[in-house]
């Protein structure tokens, strides 16, 4: 997964007009790098429909450059490639990720970084603390993998038979090392949370290090505790890792249950916020969309206009607001949240049973605005100038 300062490298970035390929590709199943190329050559095909004569040189350069990069690597690793490149400013990102993506490619001025926002926003980082009365080991989980951080190990006497006095001072003796023990935990995952700042926090274990452990964390790992799941000192990190994404999967269904119900019942009472396709694409024409809510694979067909670059669901010719003529968009749904970002909002692709109610309730199109709505649609002369994009992850 690409790191913070790439995000915000690629999203600072100034082609100077020149034009950058991001591409990204689905490697689930895993293919040969004869059917990447495959794929590739087929989206390239369907992006070059809408550009000029010029562009599509220029495309075909770029993807030429992915090609001969194929060429010279064994089979490619991962579920899913992210690529950005522009030959003429020295732009070359590459990433495989262990997560599947959407194949999409985009061949425009500014780096397409949507679809890095979204994998952002479905996985976050989580931090996994495995303990014991004696031993810890520490995980960090994001994207679908898992890094094993630390392990150690603290001196604990164990418990023997003696008299009863004895044995209470063992006893406390005994318990007082676990303390240690936890509180050296505590202290690793301070140092984690300042080193590789997490979002979540799975503690594992028996039952009672764990309920110890959570007892003696400071609020401000407190607050992230997320699940606490019961698991064997000597579990495999395959089997942490499955625990840690039944864990992400349920917290993440839950936040998109509940993000859809806000909006559609704010839309509903006329609130700041908007369902259905035309009225988020009306009040994302306007630059009033604060965060754009997308059903998973939006089945939606779309043009956009040529001159003022105005976004209309279906095949429309010629643009309602200024006349001019229009091109298809593939992958309009893509389009939609890229305009999003590029106007400083955020995007939050909901899936399963949130996308299905989505897709019932407002065609899944939805939005939170910035403004109360109806609102102004800007001139021709004011749509023009957007804001700059803001990188934005749900906390």
């Amino acid at each position: 997964m690409l790191s913070r300062a790439e995000l915000e490298q690629l999203e600072r970035f100034d082609g100077a007009g020149a034009r950058v390929l991001s591409l990204y590709l689905n490697l689930e199943p895993k293919r040969q790098a004869r059917s990447i190329r495959i794929e590739l050559k087929d989206l390239v095909k369907e992006v070059s429909g809408t550009l000029t004569e010029a562009e599509r040189d220029d495309l075909a350069r770029e993807a030429a450059r992915v090609v001969e990069w194929l060429d010279r690597r064994d089979e490619p690793r991962g579920l899913g490639l992210i690529l950005f490149s522009c030959a003429l400013r020295d732009l070359w990102l590459v990433h495989f990720v262990n997560v599947p993506v959407r194949d999409h490619l985009a061949f425009d001025v500014r780096p397409d970084i949507a679809g890095l926002l979204e994998l952002a926003d479905d996985y976050e980082r989580f931090a996994i603390a495995l303990v014991s009365k004696d031993q810890a080991r520490l995980f960090t989980v994001f994207g679908g993998a898992i890094e094993e951080i630390d392990v150690f190990e603290d001196f604990v006497p164990g418990k023997t038979d003696a008299g009863a006095l004895k044995q209470s001072k063992i006893q406390r003796h005994h318990e007082l090392h676990v303390l240690w023990h936890l509180k050296n935990v505590v202290a690793h995952l301070s140092k984690l949370q300042s080193r590789r700042t997490f979002d979540r926090l799975i503690i594992m274990g028996p039952v009672e290090a764990t309920t110890q452990l959570q007892e003696i964390l400071p609020p401000v790992l407190k607050s992230r505790v997320a699940a606490v799941v019961r698991a064997e000192e000597d579990a495999s990190d395959a089997e942490i890792l499955e625990q840690a994404l039944e864990v992400e999967r349920r917290i993440e269904a839950d936040a998109e249950d509940r993000l859809v119900s806000e909006v559609v019942e704010m839309a509903g009472s006329g609130a700041r916020a908007t369902c259905g396709v035309d009225p988020t694409l009306e009040a994302l024409w306007a630059g009033d969309v604060r965060t754009l809510i997308i059903a998973e694979a939006l089945p939606l067909t779309g043009t956009g206009c040529s001159n003022c670059g105005r976004l209309h669901r279906g095949n429309v010719s010629i643009c309602p607001g200024c006349g001019a003529s229009t091109h298809l968009l593939p992958d309009f749904g893509h389009h939609v949240a890229v305009r999003a970002v590029a106007q400083g909002g955020r995007v939050e692709v909901v899936h399963a049973a949130a996308a299905e109610r989505l897709n019932k309730a407002g065609e899944g199109l939805a939005a939170f605005l910035r403004f109360p709505w109806p609102t102004r649609v800007p001139e021709d002369d004011e749509a023009t100038s957007l804001p700059e994009p803001q990188l934005s992850r749900r906390t």
